[in-house]
């Protein structure tokens, strides 16, 4: 931890007498503190002090109106007269920030002071970290002092449910972790999640009721974690707009992803979709209600008639919506991008265009920008989504833009967008940028996204939320990835488990081939792009050979990922026998490991097959095909202890106006959309191999 502050007087060139034999050398010191996640903005230790171990402590010593905060794990759950040996917890109007704390360990007493509630939680996760920490090496708690507050005030996580629903004790521990790293709100995106109660239709089979989101709110409330909706109307409404009896409220009859706004039966539907959803969380601040990439506008009679174009529509409707919301008392969030591609700016706010043609850009169309000003509500959120690289020129520009203009915004980066089974790239340099880009232009903070397009596990993306709870807690000292890196394996996996190489980097160089080894033409992450359509990779002919120097870069791929992912089994074997904690999460990555590696396997298979065309060649690509039944199962057995699998009876699916890859099949097919359509085309076409 680059900010600790040392105190060494002379007393600790007497660490070698016997009554000092017990007390924490420097480097045990260090390694329980520069573990922390996040980071605390100020941390003095003092090494020459004897600390206290964790087992000594016997209780709480509650001083005036303190309580014991929700959800503490490490500590005796009881309140004690004495202090000795004690966490004294303290309610101290002095501390400046709401979620701020004072944290001081010295004298066999730890005193823990904050201005609220919620500080004496965040100063207990530190603790538990502390402690937890101190327990795997052997150590004590070290005598020292932590200041520490938030660099924001809002650290939003989303959880998009739109083509899945974990089990429900699952979804608990999800509100658990946050807590610990000190995040504090989740937007959820419902979609038909809920059972409406007026429009049941609308609602999957499987969806949880009111009263159990409900429920799943007020814990996440005990943990000072705000829960608020989004409910999409406008765009992205085919979980709406799919049932029979709302197609009358279609913009283009044709299609389930846009709602007409001139239609006033379609507002009667959407408000009613609002109303359970803020009765689901009732201690929600806000309502989101979606509005991004919405493609139609103006096409129906209805809207014809009005005489409007496509953002005039739009900013009606939000109109509409947002005094809904105020109303009911949420504040409105509306994903901002239609306004600018409607006035030429997407690609300029994206950066999407070079550097040096932004400023150019953005001057030539803000005067078409500037016309619609007064449309915008005052009281909405805009959230300025930028899932790359938040501070560059454009981002910056449209942030600066609507702080000249006194309209409020949120940012909103990414750690999952269409990636497959696992979010690969620099996603937490780009989680980091955004807090970086804020630093200079005002906003309400920053909600850090996972898109359920291609529905991987929330275990696949933790270090991303993790990554956005350091650096919206404390931006000031630079931690690089590296460095968060370290941390967050001692986090999730424990010490000894952190001393291994990283896995993760190996595991995403295999992604390239597993994604379109098999095939021609297609993509498996943003299927948007070729609208769900690909072509699979040709077999082999009747010469010997042929297919294998058609293919023959791809073959040496494979070769190099068989290796790899024999080289990341037994490193994901070594985690597992060495960490302490989510092991859970160490066996759905060795089953992503597992399915990449079948794909290089299968490849080779075939080549040799197509090469020798002999018995054993033959026997040995029959056991390769066979062995993705396995492959299947295993990966199906492990998911299924967090996540239900496929659609339960009586889903309705959505005509796929994005072609997300996680609703392609009912069923879980769609985890293995190309293998099983390539291996059918192969036994198709070589019967003996079934």
């Amino acid at each position: 931890m680059r900010n600790i502050i040392y105190y060494i007087t002379l007393f600790s060139v007497v660490l070698a007498c016997p009554h000092l034999s017990a007390q924490n050398t420097k480097e045990k010191n260090d390694s329980i503190l520069q573990a922390l996640l996040p980071e605390p903005q100020s941390v003095t230790v003092y090494h020459e002090e004897k600390g206290i171990a964790p087992d000594e402590i016997k209780g709480f010593h509650l001083v005036k109106k303190a309580q014991i905060p929700f959800g503490i794990k490490q500590f005796p759950l009881k309140t004690v007269d004495e202090q000795q040996h004690c966490i004294v917890l303290e309610l101290n109007k002095s501390i400046k920030a709401e979620e701020g704390y004072e944290l001081a360990i010295k004298d066999n007493v730890i005193r823990l002071s904050a201005r609220t509630s919620k500080g004496l939680l965040y100063g207990m996760m530190t603790l538990e970290q502390i402690a937890r920490n101190a327990k795997e090496i052997n150590a004590e708690m070290p005598a020292l002092k932590i200041e520490d507050y938030p660099h924001s005030s809002y650290r939003a996580i989303h959880l998009d449910l739109k083509h899945h629903i974990d089990k429900k004790e699952y979804m608990y521990s999800i509100l658990d972790k946050m807590a610990l790293y000190k995040l504090n709100a989740i937007i959820v995106e419902f979609e038909d999640k809920i059972k409406y109660e007026t429009y049941p239709v609308i609602g999957a089979p499987n969806a949880w009721s009111i009263d159990e989101w409900k429920e799943w709110c007020e814990y996440a409330h005990k943990l000072n974690i705000e829960v608020s909706p989004l409910i999409q109307g406008i765009g992205h409404a085919d979980f709406i707009l799919k049932h029979e009896e709302m197609k009358p409220l279609r913009e283009d009859p044709s299609s389930d992803w846009v709602c007409c706004p001139s239609n006033e039966e379609y507002y009667k539907v959407q408000f009613k979709l609002y109303e359970d959803a803020i009765k689901a969380t009732p201690y929600g601040k806000y309502l989101h209600v979606g509005g991004d990439e919405v493609g139609t506008l103006g096409t129906c009679p209805r809207c014809k008639k009005q005489h409007k174009n496509a953002l005039e529509l739009q900013m009606q409707w939000l109109k509409r919506v947002s005094d809904y919301a105020v109303k009911h008392g949420r504040t409105p969030i509306f994903w901002d991008d239609m306004v600018f591609k409607h006035v030429g700016l997407y690609a300029a706010i994206l950066d999407q265009i070079p550097p040096q043609q932004v400023d150019s850009v953005w001057q030539k169309q803000l005067p078409e920008l500037n016309k619609h000003i007064k449309s915008f509500p005052k009281k909405v959120i805009y959230m300025r989504w930028q899932y790359g690289n938040a501070d560059q020129p454009g981002n910056k520009k449209a942030l600066q833009w609507y702080h000249d203009n006194k309209l409020k915004t949120m940012g909103a980066t990414a750690v999952q967008t269409t990636y497959a089974m696992l979010p690969l790239g620099g996603f937490i340099n780009n989680i980091k940028s955004f807090q970086t880009a804020r630093q200079d232009i005002p906003i309400e903070g920053v909600l850090c996204t996972a898109w359920d397009d291609a529905s991987p596990l929330t275990d696949t993306f933790w270090q991303g939320f993790i990554a956005h709870a350091q650096y919206s807690w404390n931006i000031q000292d630079d931690m690089d990835k590296e460095e968060f890196d370290r941390r967050y394996r001692i986090n999730e996996f424990g010490y000894q488990a952190s001393g291994l190489p990283n896995f993760r980097p190996l595991l995403e160089s295999t992604f390239p081939l597993w994604e379109t080894g098999l095939l021609d033409e297609g993509v498996r992450r943003s299927l948007y792009r070729t609208g769900g359509k690909f072509k699979l990779m040709s077999l082999p002919t009747e010469t010997k050979g042929e297919w294998s120097i058609k293919y023959q870069k791809r073959i040496e791929e494979a070769q190099k990922n068989i290796a790899k992912c024999q080289q990341l089994k037994e490193l994901l074997l070594k985690y597992r026998k060495e960490s302490v904690r989510n092991e859970y999460s160490l066996q759905v990555f060795e089953c992503i490991n597992e399915l990449t590696g079948y794909t290089a396997e299968l490849l080779f298979a075939l080549s040799e097959y197509d090469i020798k065309r002999d018995f054993a060649s033959f026997n040995n690509l029959k056991l390769c095909v066979k062995k993705f039944d396995t492959v299947r199962q295993n990966m199906e057995h492990v998911y299924s202890q967090i996540r239900v699998l496929g659609q339960p009876e009586g889903y309705l699916l959505p005509m796929n106006h994005h072609a997300h890859l996680a609703i392609q099949t009912k069923n879980s097919d769609w985890m293995f959309w190309y293998e099983t359509a390539f291996l059918k085309k192969l036994t198709e076409n070589i019967p003996d191999l079934k």
